[in-house]
């Protein structure tokens, strides 16, 4: 499941159809999903190539960000993982958003994997365990960092991401700007911007495989055999 943002700020398109690819190269089904459904904004096609745009054009992804599954229609236990992409609009129809939050614990605590990128981690920020705990409580991530913020986002955004990880008891890491830089705790996956996107997915299909190892085409857990 690829969660795109609603708000009309817009989310990161190649922070999707990068992701997109690979998952689907290494033979994922990729579902699309967003806290309003139907189509949302997109934006920083211009940092995608001339072969992604023609790829776009006659994917199955330009339809499935046409029509983007609402949120609460989506069932935590048809997905063995859930990713977040980036852009602006995360910091605003995330942030708050119960379903996501119930979602993404769900998936978690069925042994599902949980990964986000850039402002992507904002629909991280408040999710709640069984247990009480906070998901990003002593884990290590990584988001967005202050010194990538520019004015436009210090001026708008209800908060900077490497903030409020630390606030909120998450254990920060960045590289320098602009650089990639992907965290994996367990089965939580962060990549820092969008050039990390891709060893991000790179990482998220590591840790898929690894799951589907123990699983035949059935769904039949296999550990023991």
């Amino acid at each position: 499941m690829i969660v795109i943002s609603s708000d009309p700020h817009g989310y990161c398109l190649p922070e999707v159809l990068e992701p997109y690819q690979l998952l689907q190269q290494a033979g994922f089904e990729i579902d699309i999903a967003s806290p309003l459904g139907g189509e949302g904004k997109a934006s920083g096609s211009f940092r995608l190539s001339s072969q992604q745009k023609k790829w776009l054009k006659t994917s199955s992804l330009a339809s499935q960000l046409l029509h983007s599954l609402a949120i609460e229609q989506v069932d935590a236990n048809d997905y063995q993982a859930i990713y977040f992409a980036g852009g602006s609009g995360p910091m605003f129809d995330f942030i708050n958003n119960h379903t996501i939050q119930e979602l993404t614990a769900t998936i978690y605590e069925s042994g599902g994997i949980v990964s986000a990128d850039c402002h992507g981690i904002a629909a991280l920020l408040n999710v709640s365990l069984s247990n009480g705990t906070r998901l990003i409580s002593g884990k290590q991530l990584t988001a967005k960092s202050n010194n990538e913020e520019g004015r436009w986002a210090r001026n708008n955004y209800p908060f900077l991401l490497e903030d409020k990880i630390k606030q909120l008891g998450g254990e920060y890491q960045s590289q320098a700007k602009g650089q990639s830089q992907v965290v994996v705790d367990d089965r939580l996956i962060t990549g820092q911007n969008p050039a990390s996107a891709k060893p991000m997915t790179e990482q998220l299909i590591k840790a898929l495989l690894s799951i589907n190892y123990f699983i035949r085409k059935d769904n039949v857990v296999t550990q023991d055999s």
